[in-house]
């Protein structure tokens, strides 16, 4: 036992783990996927364990004092996208245990050196009267393009997070069927910079939809993914906040496992999966203690799940290939926050943009966005002309976070190489003072005697935090057509079952994705379900019933 419990012995802790004991299902990991699977299989009545390595539980869903003392950042995770079609929230009442999520009106501003704005909101017709201050045309395209590509989310993109993908040849077949499905298609074979080319003229509203529409990861200019577009595009328009912090999603999770009889082991790294005879039988944990399960459920990414926890002989080739050949994000972030006497007032005309739950700033022109991004995606931070971001003042609709009356929190945020590529101990002081540089720029109020703490962090830092985010890859991997669909992470493990038995995946490097979209966690809580043989007590959410009936029933 580890020397902690050892000083403080805790009976009903020592008799629920033993040097050995045995679960229904051990989930590895307590991220956001790993803490969904574990609520739904746990309150199904399965005897249920999720072992995690760090004290704190969450993953990317962290709230943490760290940074400044006495105030509360989100150091990942603050924009949640899918809070209007994550089934957990049809499923969970977890605003019993106190969550709540903030989506103002005012989504996504981008401010410029002379003065202007756009002001992109939930309401399009907001979003259509700051547009039309540059072109009534692009305005008017934006009404039409915007209800088009909600439609394409209601009716493909959102229901089809949540369900098992299909070959791309069935895949091509099934969205064959409907208008969305096939406006999907058509632009899947197109890049984002192709996209927003074919449909808006000014250059500001360019620069600020692409911006949205690669700011998590798609290559400007690659095709392939084109489809996420409209949902990065409309997901940008309805970002949520957590209020009190994202850590409150984890907490209500964690909340509902224990609830069901579930168990969330903290402090603890697994170290090994014990596989005999193509069966996943075991984990072993660094302290030696070994956990029996019938099912063992990996949110760690392959070159972690297949790389090194499971002996390589005992792994198919194929998955071998897969753990070694994995690649990790294109890009990271680097992230600076700051405790402020107020908060960031913006040199917009438009009251509107201090209001903004994110600010892109720095990038004047189209070909500015897409010069910074060519830098990062050759391994370079931009030069100073170049760096930018998106900002946000976390306290405008969360109070609760610093502990200081009177003082806001902020941060800019800038895509950069991962560390695999920079050495941020040597430049991240430098970028740092770069960014607030130019951060000032465009809220001249962020001065020396406004700053009362300063902070940043490095794709290094997120890595140190959360080992799962190798090189600071904050979803586990690429979002490239080769490990994106059922390719990701391989065509042999479909709906996270892997083709050893008993062994499943529910990570952000499973189909969907990343993002805290809650598909892997969702997917993988299906399927186990449905091995297991138990009646699942939650029902199948109408929107995503009118999706199968409609492609996958046909």
């Amino acid at each position: 036992m580890r020397q902690s419990y050892e000083a403080t012995p805790d009976v009903n802790l020592l008799a629920q783990f033993p040097q050995e004991s045995s679960f229904d299902v051990a989930v590895i990991g307590a991220g956001p996927n790993g803490l969904i699977t574990a609520a739904y299989l746990a309150k199904a009545g399965l005897k249920t364990v999720v072992i995690e390595r760090r004290q704190e539980i969450g993953g990317g869903l962290a709230t943490e004092e760290t940074l400044f003392p006495g105030f509360y950042t989100n150091p990942h995770a603050i924009y949640h996208l899918m809070v209007d079609y994550m089934p957990l929230f049809q499923d969970f009442d977890l605003g019993v245990h106190g969550l709540t999520f903030i989506k103002p009106n005012i989504q996504t501003a981008a401010v410029f050196k002379d003065g202007s704005s756009l002001v992109l909101c939930q309401q399009i017709e907001d979003s259509k009267d700051s547009i039309a201050l540059f072109s009534d045309k692009d305005a008017r395209r934006f009404g039409h393009l915007m209800r088009q590509w909600q439609k394409i989310v209601d009716d493909v993109l959102a229901p089809g997070t949540y369900v098992p993908p299909m070959s791309p040849i069935d895949m091509i077949e099934a969205l064959n069927r409907g208008e969305s499905g096939q406006e999907a298609l058509r632009l899947t074979e197109m890049s984002p910079m192709e996209i927003i080319e074919e449909n808006f003229e000014n250059d500001k509203l360019r620069m600020a939809l692409l911006y949205m529409s690669t700011m998590w990861g798609l290559n400007p200019r690659d095709s392939g993914l084109g489809f996420l577009v409209p949902l990065l595009v409309t997901r940008n328009l309805n970002k949520a906040q957590c209020y009190g912090g994202s850590h409150k999603l984890a907490g209500s999770l964690s909340r509902a496992i224990h609830q069901a009889g579930g168990i969330i082991l903290d402090n603890a790294e697994v170290v090994k999966i014990d596989v005999e005879n193509n069966q996943a039988k075991r984990v072993i944990l660094d302290d030696g203690r070994v956990i029996n399960a019938s099912a063992i459920i990996s949110s760690l990414p392959p070159p972690q799940t297949f790389g090194k926890l499971i002996d390589r002989d005992l792994v198919p080739s194929e998955l071998v290939q897969t753990a070694e050949n994995w690649e990790w994000d294109q890009w990271s972030f680097f992230t600076v926050s700051l405790a402020l006497k107020e908060a960031p007032r913006y040199i917009s005309e438009d009251p509107w943009v201090n209001d903004a739950l994110m600010t892109i700033l720095g990038f004047e022109t189209y070909n500015e966005l897409a010069t910074h991004f060519d830098a990062v995606l050759s391994g370079k931070i931009s030069d100073s002309d170049e760096v930018g971001g998106h900002a946000t003042t976390e306290t405008r609709y969360d109070p609760t976070l610093p502990r200081i009356p009177g003082h806001e929190v902020a941060f800019l945020q800038s895509h950069v190489p991962l560390s695999t590529k920079i050495n941020y101990e040597e430049v991240g002081a430098n970028l740092r003072d770069r960014l607030i540089s130019k951060w000032s720029e465009y809220a001249p109020n962020i001065t020396k005697d406004s700053i009362v703490a300063s902070s940043h962090e490095s794709p290094l830092d997120i890595e140190t935090r959360i080992k799962t985010m190798v090189g600071g890859s904050i979803k586990h991997g690429d979002y490239n057509p080769l490990q994106m669909g059922v390719f990701r992470p391989h065509d042999s493990v479909i709906a996270g079952r892997s083709p050893i038995d008993g062994l499943y995946l529910c990570g952000a490097s499973s189909y969907p994705g990343g993002l805290i979209i809650g598909g892997p966690g969702y997917i993988a809580a299906n399927t186990v379900a449905e091995d297991f043989e138990i009646d699942k007590w939650w029902k199948t959410p109408k929107y995503i019933e009118k999706y199968k009936e409609a492609y996958l029933e046909a």
